[in-house]
């Protein structure tokens, strides 16, 4: 199935105020994955910018999307990542991604209004800082991203697991104004989408990237097609 890729350097608008999200974003006809007919080996393995654009951005106006149910809905802060299920684990390069669009939860603490990271028995460690997801090769800020490290037991002495996270943020500001409304602002506000990988289970073979949001494993010598 083609999907739309990024506009090339030249192609990309310089400001916020020129870029057209709704034009960029949108499907034409979304397919089921078992719909998807690909050779023995492709795996989905998006972009940053195109979980954003053409999956969070998407979902949140009840759009089309690329793939319809290659992304799952579930409460991820309601589990410990080892609780979800092994069979979800099987996107990315290595195999080991799932992904998931959730809702954040904002609760207070001592320290204000935060996110609540913890789950039955752990909590999700933020590793650095957020960093903006940026559209193509321009310099048009489309979403944020920030990368966790899970942990069993109670912050700050838990123990890190090979579990990693990145949570996807949707950037308000380039939103059409014309589609906003409350639902759609509380949706910006709190809804994500959480690639989580599982570096226990890597099985890593050599790849190639296909554009957009797909990945060729290749077939080692020897294997059987």
């Amino acid at each position: 199935m083609a999907l739309p890729s990024p506009q090339s350097s030249s192609q990309v608008p310089e400001t916020e105020q020129d870029f057209d999200l709704l034009r960029c974003s949108k499907i034409e006809n979304g397919k089921k994955e078992a719909d998807v007919d690909l050779p023995t080996g492709y795996r989905f393995d998006p972009s940053e910018d195109e979980i954003v654009v053409y999956y969070l951005f998407n979902k949140i106006l009840d759009r089309e999307l690329p793939i319809t149910d290659v992304i799952k809905e579930i409460s991820v802060y309601d589990h410990d990542p080892d609780e979800l299920p092994n069979g979800d684990f099987k996107h990315g390069c290595d195999c080991n991604e799932a992904f998931y669009f959730t809702y954040t939860e904002q609760i207070y603490s001592s320290e204000g209004k935060v996110t609540r990271r913890t789950t039955k028995s752990g909590y999700w460690d933020l590793d650095g800082e957020e960093e903006e997801v940026k559209y193509g090769n321009g310099d048009i800020t489309v979403g944020f991203e920030k990368v966790m490290v899970f942990h069993k037991g109670t912050a700050p002495n838990g123990i890190e697991t090979d579990f990693i996270m990145h949570e996807f943020r949707l950037n308000p500001l380039i939103v059409p104004t014309h589609v906003l409304n409350d639902s759609i602002r509380a949706k910006i506000e709190r809804y994500v989408v959480c690639r989580i990988i599982h570096e226990g289970i890597s099985n890593y073979q050599p790849t190639f990237k296909l554009p957009p949001g797909w990945t060729a494993r290749p077939v080692d010598e020897g294997e059987p097609n």
